[in-house]
């Protein structure tokens, strides 16, 4: 019941990226917590401004699609091997990947006062150790190869 709820976490969790690397890596302008960040509306930015902002996103979104899709296939292939490495690797990434987005929408935040999401970044570095606490793989043996 443990490694289905935890695995139940990691497969919310990478939709979830999958989701919003789509989301970003398709947006034709920034989302409306950037434009209030810096204080101007999408339509006012310079063009050359504009063309490093969607490249950004789309570097973003990708990112997100990487590590929700990964996500996917490395909960799955855990759960159904039996992988001691991969169940410590599968929320280990995801820390590492959301203490990036974490620390970058923590200084907008803090330096603009815009809503950044930073909240959505400790929730999903909270749900990976959470389903890391509850599939519990230090407690697992390690499987000897053949």
């Amino acid at each position: 019941m443990r490694m289905k709820l935890a695995l139940g976490i990691y497969l919310v969790g990478g939709v979830v990226n999958v989701v919003l690397g789509t989301m970003y890596f398709f947006s034709n302008q920034f989302m409306s917590y950037h434009a209030q960040a810096v204080g101007a509306s999408w339509q006012e930015l310079d063009p050359g401004v504009r063309t490093v902002i969607l490249a950004l996103m789309k570097l973003a979104g990708g990112g997100w699609c990487a590590i929700g899709v990964l996500t996917i296939v490395l909960a799955l292939a855990a759960f159904k091997s039996s992988s001691v490495v991969t169940r410590w690797v599968l929320p280990m990434g995801t820390v590492i990947f959301y203490l990036g987005s974490l620390t970058a929408t923590w200084g907008v935040y803090r330096a603009t006062g815009a809503p950044a999401p930073w909240g959505s970044s400790l929730a999903m570095i909270m749900l990976a150790l959470a389903a890391l606490v509850i599939d519990s793989p230090w407690s697992l043996r390690v499987r000897e190869t053949e």
